[in-house]
């Protein structure tokens, strides 16, 4: 009786170490962004992942893959999917082509001021997250990065008729774009961001867009002499977390990675809508004429 008291009180013993082992198991995430590192959104995401493994006492640890070593947007969605990377900050040109529509909150001219883009997100964030949930994805937070203005190198735009005969930048493979230029009438150059610096330089476009914030970071402002005053569309973003992640952790830690993921993307933008703000000054102040 004493051998077989003592023999329970093992086998629950056991039970309880590994149960309590799985339940405090440590969990290393990999999060692929292209921001580089010492930029707004670098600094962001490292507020992020501290405060999220300062919540998990240590149990849940994220590194982090900047400036896009982990490859680009499309090969980072393809790791994604496969759970090779478990967290990655998307262009709303990636994350349109998981949920179409989420280009919704791109579309040219649609937004006239940030009271507006918040409330709608507001609204449809909700939807959106299920949309992005049926694909196997967890929506784990909404951002932007700006309000994006046309800027050109040989002469001022201020009507439509100035727009015919620009050599006008386009990123590749982003259909709301070629839509948006088709009905413009207009025939873009296609490129990747990398080569839009050199072919304002050479001539190659010579004109392209982008928040203010961006085309200082992207130094493109420095072949832009006119900036047009319209706020063309919201450049939309979000951060995406893997189930297969997701699923890897305790409820209290599923909780607090994507509430802290969500908050952490509107904090970053808000700090973006501010650095836009000072950055519209800045383009000004270097001569960028304002038409």
């Amino acid at each position: 009786m004493l051998f077989r008291k003592m023999w329970i009180f093992k086998v629950l013993l056991v039970c309880a170490l590994c149960t309590g082992s799985a339940a405090f198991a440590e969990v290393t995430l990999k999060y692929a962004t292209l921001a580089p590192e010492n930029t707004v959104w670098a600094r962001t995401i490292k507020k992020c992942v501290d405060e999220i493994e300062t919540k998990t006492q240590g149990q849940v640890k994220i590194r982090v893959f900047y400036g896009g070593i982990a490859g680009d947007e499309p090969s980072v969605m393809r790791k994604l999917k496969t759970g090779t990377i478990d967290i990655a900050s998307f262009t709303g040109q990636t994350l349109g082509t998981v949920v179409p529509e989420s280009r919704l909150l791109e579309l040219p001219y649609f937004f006239e001021n940030s009271k507006q883009i918040d409330a709608v997100v507001s609204k449809i964030y909700p939807e959106l997250s299920k949309k992005f949930m049926a694909q196997g994805i967890v929506l784990a937070g909404w951002g932007e990065n700006g309000f994006v203005y046309l800027m050109s190198k040989n002469k001022p735009i201020t009507k439509y008729a100035d727009m015919q005969g620009v050599k006008i930048w386009a990123p590749k493979g982003d259909p709301l774009v070629k839509a948006m230029l088709s009905e413009y009438g207009l025939v873009p150059v296609y490129l990747g961001f990398e080569a839009v610096l050199p072919q304002l330089k050479t001539g190659g476009i010579d004109a392209f867009y982008a928040p203010p914030y961006g085309a200082i970071g992207l130094q493109w402002f420095r072949e832009a002499k006119y900036i047009t005053n319209s706020r063309l569309a919201n450049a939309a973003g979000g951060t995406l977390l893997a189930k297969s992640a997701y699923d890897r952790l305790t409820d209290e830690q599923k909780k607090i990675v994507h509430t802290t993921l969500e908050k952490y993307a509107y904090a970053l933008t808000l700090e973006l809508r501010r650095e836009n703000d000072r950055s519209m000054q800045i383009l000004l102040n270097k001569g960028v004429q304002k038409v």
